[in-house]
């Protein structure tokens, strides 16, 4: 069981970490970034908002990766 779930953290993260970069990189492209106009924001950089495409990808591959579905 610990190595089910070990497994599962490592594809994880090893998804999350490469597929960062280009959903980056197709957010500027896009034009879906977040510019700051005001003083009053955190973020004092452009940053991208699609950073879920990639969290998303993750729970995709995982979820085909480790769900069964020939329990029928």
């Amino acid at each position: 069981m610990w190595g089910d779930i070990a497994i599962a953290f490592t594809i994880a993260f090893v998804t999350a970490f490469m597929a960062t970069p280009y959903t980056i990189r197709f957010a500027k492209k896009v034009g879906a970034v977040d510019t700051p106009q005001d003083p009053r924001r955190v973020n004092h950089i452009t940053m991208p908002r699609l950073r879920r495409i990639s969290c998303n990808f993750r729970l995709l591959c995982i979820s085909y990766i480790f769900i069964d579905c020939n329990d029928y």
